[in-house]
This record gives C-alpha cells, sequence and structure tokens, in this order.
C-alpha cells in the first residue's frame, strides 16, 4: 500500500510517495521524487566517509548554526527551500545517497518540555534541492511521529547526537536547544524508561528503542514511557 506524504517548502509542495509494506521493509520515498541511484554509504559531498560504520570523535564536524529556539524546531529540509539541508547532514559526520535497505531498523523518540510535548518533525535527514528530494541520510524520518528511521548498506553505529545536528537543534548533556540545567530545571534521557546516565549524544541507537527526552522542574519530570508500539513491518 502507497501512501503520499507532503513537505510544503515556502510556496512548493514537495509530495512523497511512501510505500508500507508489512514484510520489514517499511516506508521509503518509492517514486517522484527519486534519490540518486548511488549507495546511501557513499557520500556525494565528499566531506563524509566513503563508507559509513561509526560516529566520528568529536560532533559536529563542522560548524553549523543549531537552534536555541523554543520549539517547534522544523527540519532543515523545509527552511530555506532545505538549502543547508545537505551541510547539517555533514555536520553529523553522515553520509548522503539513496535510501539503502540491507541494514534497516528503527528507534522511536519523544520529547518533551515544561510538559509539553515536541514534534519531531519529518523530513530530519532528508537533501532537497529547490523542489526536489535527492537523496537521504541513513538517520531520517518520514513523518512526525517520532519514529527515526535507521538504514544503510552495511552494519554501523549511529549516536543520537548526530540525530540532533541533522535536526538543527542544539542537544548537549546539560542542554537542548535553549534548555539547560540549572535554576531548578533538569534535563533527563530515558532508554526504554531507564534514566541514562552517559552522554546522551553519545546514546547508541538501537532497534525498538524508546528514548524519551525531558526537560522541566528538577525532580518533577514525569514518568517516561517504557516502550512504543511500532506499526507492523517496522
Amino acid at each position: 500500500m502507497n501512501r503520499a506524504i507532503r513537505i510544503t517548502l515556502g510556496s512548493a509542495v514537495i509530495v512523497v510517495l511512501v510505500a508500507c509494506s508489512g514484510s520489514g521493509s517499511s516506508s521509503h520515498p518509492a517514486t517522484t521524487p527519486t534519490p540518486p541511484a548511488t549507495s546511501a554509504s557513499t557520500s556525494t559531498s565528499g566531506a563524509a566517509p566513503a563508507t559509513y560504520t561509526s560516529p566520528p570523535a568529536t560532533l559536529p564536524v563542522s560548524d553549523v548554526p543549531l537552534t536555541t529556539d523554543p520549539p517547534p524546531w522544523l527540519a532543515p529540509a523545509v527552511l530555506d527551500n532545505g538549502a543547508d539541508s545537505a551541510r547539517y547532514v555533514t555536520a553529523a559526520g553522515l553520509p548522503y545517497a539513496e535510501e539503502m535497505l540491507q541494514v534497516h531498523y528503527h528507534a522511536h523518540l519523544d520529547v518533551e518540555v515544561n510538559g509539553k510535548p515536541v514534534t519531531v518533525p519529518l523530513g530530519v535527514g532528508f537533501i532537497v534541492q529547490g523542489t526536489s528530494v535527492t537523496a537521504l541520510a541513513p538517520l531520517h524520518t518520514h513523518d512526525a511521529t517520532g519514529i527515526v528511521h535507521i538504514e544503510n548498506s552495511v552494519p554501523a553505529t549511529f549516536v543520537l547526537g548526530q540525530f540532533f545536528i541533522e535536526w538543527g537543534v542544539r542537544f548537549t548533556p546539560t542542554c537542548l536547544a535553549g534548555y539547560c540545567t540549572g535554576q531548578g530545571k533538569e534535563l533527563a534521557v530515558f532508554v526504554n524508561g531507564t534514566r541514562y546516565a552517559g552522554d546522551p549524544t553519545r546514546l547508541v541507537l538501537a532497534k525498538h528503542q524508546e528514548i524519551a527526552i525531558e526537560y522541566g522542574d528538577a525532580g518533577k519530570l514525569p514518568p517516561p514511557p517504557s516502550s512504543y508500539a511500532f506499526p507492523n513491518g517496522l
């Protein structure tokens, strides 16, 4: 079954057909516009590694402005006709090209600021030129459900910090965008309902993880979800 998703870029609307399957090859752009027929582990920018296997030691790998504004936080693909979309993917140390499904799994991300959910938007990891989606990064979102698609041509390691750089949102152990710890506020990251004690930017993404990021009054954060009901086939 196919369904259409729309990305609005100013006055232009990109329509991407998404093929849905219960066999494990889940949503991906199947027709107009079609990304170039090159490997997803091969960068077309020359700035990312030719074959991606692990994140760089330091992120971001190049300077990009990461928002400290209040949400909503839109994907770079929908800002300024996607002019900087490739720049953000490259800064995350990721390649981009055709979507490949040899390695294909999903995690789910919930974000909450001061008791209010923040939408994880459609189009993170999309490379857009004008009104065309020309390529995808191995980490990307096809909709606003919070499901992160993790896809590559070979087994590889991806970390949460890379996703936030692609998204264009500042994320550190103490800050989410402009929301930082201190003065009675705290920032916490949970994995499958358990608080994560390490550097959250280096949190390795895994199949069917439920990741919850919560910012709010210290000691009064709401109970995080322990799982996510992924649709059949994801």
